[in-house]
């Protein structure tokens, strides 16, 4: 889900999972008409790739500027385009963490994936639920596909549960051969596991019939986001020594479920969106007591 802020443009990024050529964007409210029509742009990253190395390779001069953490469209002569997400950019050289689906090899085309626009302030002045984001892609083998993305206008957004740093320092103690030096991790591949482990929690939430950003302490979400991490992280094959991972699984899907139910039978949720506290919006967690006969 996106969340839009109230009050400010909101700049967008959109990775279709097909190579684009152009898009349009209709911004919708929940009844289906359009609020706004915003331009879209292609990321113009346009370059050849000139030598290659294991998990590295050269780019030569062309059009745009490549970023760490964004994804690229790599286009082989006769072969299916691929996506690779670059971890690091010095000068020309553009290092990536994750074996890629294709091959990547001298004189190949490498150009951008994302498509970008903002929804503007006049667009986001009245807060509410389920809007709608539909990218309308020509894609490069001249089929077109609309893509749906449900938004949220807030006047808070969600603060995300667990950070890069937070997953780092993590993985560095409990695991610390996988951040050695013979074995290098960037910030791209930390941010990449914080926002799956974040993302575990908000769809948590969003199934429980609640929606994330109208938490009224969102800060007391953070057990539930580590236990999530570690989720996260045994999906990738990091369990702690001594644990079966089955079992460490099982247990901590358990205490997810278990930290954001008592969590959110006790904070304030802001139901009617009027950023005030009100009756029936603040519940204490219920107990039951129990005797043996």
């Amino acid at each position: 889900m996106r969340f839009l802020q109230t009050g400010s443009d909101n700049a967008l990024r959109f990775t279709p999972v097909a190579r684009p050529l152009s898009a349009t964007l209709a911004f919708l409210s929940p009844s289906g008409s359009t609020i706004s029509s915003p331009s879209v742009a292609l990321d113009t990253f346009d370059r050849t790739i000139s030598s290659v190395a294991d998990f590295s390779f050269v780019v030569a001069a062309g059009a745009g500027t490549p970023v760490a953490g964004r994804s690229y469209w790599v286009v082989p002569t006769g072969e299916e385009a691929f996506l690779v997400t670059i971890s690091r950019v010095a000068g020309s050289t553009l290092t990536y963490d994750d074996l890629p689906a294709g091959t990547i090899t001298v004189g190949d085309t490498i150009v951008g994936a994302d498509l970008i626009a903002t929804i503007l302030t006049a667009a986001v002045a009245t807060v509410g639920l389920h809007n709608q984001l539909r990218w309308k892609v020509t894609h490069a083998d001249s089929t077109e596909r609309t893509y749906l993305e449900s938004a949220a206008i807030c006047r808070t957004v969600f603060n995300v549960p667990v950070t890069a740093a937070v997953c780092a320092a993590h993985v560095g103690s409990r695991f610390p051969g996988v951040v050695s030096p013979t074995n290098l991790n960037s910030a791209s591949q930390w941010i990449e596991i914080a926002a799956r482990a974040s993302r575990r929690v908000e769809t948590h939430i969003i199934a429980s019939g609640k929606m994330p950003h109208l938490i009224g302490d969102q800060s007391l979400l953070e057990d539930a986001g580590f236990t999530s991490l570690q989720l996260e992280l045994a999906n990738r094959g990091l369990v702690p020594t001594g644990f079966d991972p089955a079992a460490f699984v099982a247990n901590m899907k358990e205490d997810l479920d278990k930290q954001l139910e008592f969590a959110l039978s006790s904070i304030w949720y802001d139901l009617n969106q009027d950023g005030a506290v009100n009756t029936g919006e603040v519940r204490s967690p219920k107990s039951i007591r129990l005797v043996r006969s």
